[in-house]
């Protein structure tokens, strides 16, 4: 009896023996399953509030989430430091931080500036805009090459024509002079004093134009349309220093004002075709740009390193007084190409046209229908120099024009002033418009510009350290981290 009491005692002890072992293991399991959790959510929550620590002046201003990795200038290392101090607060005693280092970031600009342009979308999603891409394609129908092949064709088709017929007469006139030769020499010589007379009066009376467009093209298009009231900044961009390493676009957008080159006006009338697909491709960004940065005719804020920033987007140089005539003659160009284009099919106007060139080309007849087309070019000039002086004082132009639309003879650019009072047209385009269009033909090179103008804004109103170059949307870190004698390694990755 004695005996069996002793296996029961034996058996019970080996029972909980093998209890005590059980739950030893089970509460180890649980504690390292704790100490898992309790590290994995100390760093999540760690990394957490280091987001949290996003550029206020840069989300306040343009709703764009950025972290400065260089902690207002401290360098890295105090962003690892800041990490170290927030895991452990959130990791609680008992726990040992071996080793912290940030393995990965994810720069604002990296990639072609794809983490700016998420942002950008997702922005554009929140707001509910409406794309004024869109509008701007309703308004111009589409039709981004005003100047197509059969214009040119058409216009080589009517010089080669005219300058056929030019010949034949003057063939004949050749003719009639060889027979009045035959007459008497005194006569001849008469006929001949009388018809250099003739062409001297006519050479007096009839003035050039072109001639005319020169005094002014001279003087600066750009700065004698200037609205009054326009402050320009005096403030020049450190280009070296900026996001998009200054890159400027050296595109020739400009338009020969001599109009003494037929060939030379056909190419210039080309430079403003093709636009609209790169303005459906930007519209999420054209359509940010439009809201938070300034132009001429929109004035946002006061406190802006530039005043003209949209004009700065297109430009991409370092003043406002450059970045505004290289916009003003971008324009020029777009207005010409569409003006052109009409002026050709106006047959009053090329009648016009033909009138003036032959009195200009009585020396030499050939070149009467060459330079009756160089002086629809100049007349289209004058016409986009008009449209220009209306946009910029916040007025609305059409985009392609008619003879109820056209608005000025050979002599406007005198009399500029006396245009503003012309009757705007409801679904006209507006400066900003164009400058939309603009913007959108500088591919990439558009969202760098308007994160240098970030840049510039929030070194002047909030942070002097601040550089696009140290932020992040997103990093990772690697942890070494010991609990009760045991290491424990993590990645983990965290961003907006």
């Amino acid at each position: 009896m004695n005996k069996r009491k002793g296996y029961v005692t034996v058996f019970i002890s080996l029972l909980l023996v093998v209890m005590i072992v059980v739950v030893t293991a089970v509460m180890e399991v649980c504690d390292r399953g704790y100490a898992r959790t309790k590290m994995s959510t100390a760093i999540s929550s760690s990394m957490s509030s280091e987001l949290a620590n996003y550029n206020r002046y840069v989300f306040d201003r343009y709703h764009i989430l950025l972290l400065d990795k260089s902690c207002s200038g401290l360098g890295e290392g105090s962003f690892e430091q800041d990490m170290s101090e927030l895991l452990k607060t959130n990791l609680g005693e008992g726990f040992d931080i071996e080793n912290l280092a940030v393995s990965k970031y994810l720069y604002i600009t990296e990639d072609d500036n794809s983490e700016f342009k998420k942002q950008i979308g997702e922005n554009a999603k929140y707001e509910l805009v409406e794309y004024a891409a869109e509008k701007i394609m309703e308004k111009t129908g589409g039709d981004d090459k005003p100047v197509d092949e059969q214009v040119i064709n058409d216009m080589e088709g009517d010089i080669s024509e005219r300058q056929a017929e030019i010949n034949g007469e003057s063939t004949s006139e050749e003719g009639t002079t060889e027979n009045e030769k035959e007459g008497e020499k005194t006569s001849g010589e008469k006929n001949k004093e009388e018809e250099s007379g003739d062409s001297e009066e006519v050479k007096e009376e009839v003035t050039d134009p072109r001639d005319t467009l020169k005094t002014f093209t001279d003087a600066g298009i750009a700065m004698l349309i200037l609205p009054e009231g326009v402050e320009l900044s005096s403030e020049e961009l450190d280009m070296s220093s900026l996001p998009s390493g200054g890159a400027v676009s050296e595109d020739d957008m400009e338009i020969n004002t001599e109009f003494s080159d037929k060939n030379q006006m056909k190419t210039d009338g080309l430079k403003g075709n093709g636009w609209s697909n790169p303005l459906v491709e930007k519209a999420e960004a054209l359509t940010y740009a439009r809201a938070y940065f300034n132009s001429l005719t929109d004035k946002k804020y006061d406190d802006t390193v530039l005043n003209l920033e949209m004009e700065y987007l297109v430009a991409g140089k370092s003043t406002d007084g450059a970045n505004y005539k290289k916009v003003v003659d971008e324009i020029l160009v777009m207005r010409f190409a569409a003006n052109f284009a009409y002026i050709v099919t106006d047959a009053a106007k090329m009648a016009e046209c033909e009138a003036l060139a032959a009195a200009l080309s009585v020396e030499f007849p050939p070149m009467e229908p060459v330079i009756k087309y160089l002086l629809a070019g100049c007349w289209s000039y004058i016409e986009s120099v008009a449209d220009v002086y209306r946009l910029l004082r916040n007025h609305r132009v059409p985009y392609l024009k008619s003879s109820t639309t056209w608005i000025t003879d050979l002599e406007s650019l005198a009399h500029l002033e006396e245009l503003e009072e012309t009757e705007d047209i409801s679904d006209g385009l507006d400066y900003n418009n164009y400058l939309m269009i603009l913007a959108a033909l500088q591919g990439n090179k558009l969202e760098s510009r308007m994160l240098d103008l970030i840049q510039v804004n929030t070194i002047k109103n909030s942070d002097k350290s601040f550089r696009i170059k140290n932020c992040v949307t997103a990093f990772g870190v690697d942890v070494t981290l010991s609990y009760k004698g045991r290491s424990y390694n993590y990645h983990e990755e965290a961003g907006y």
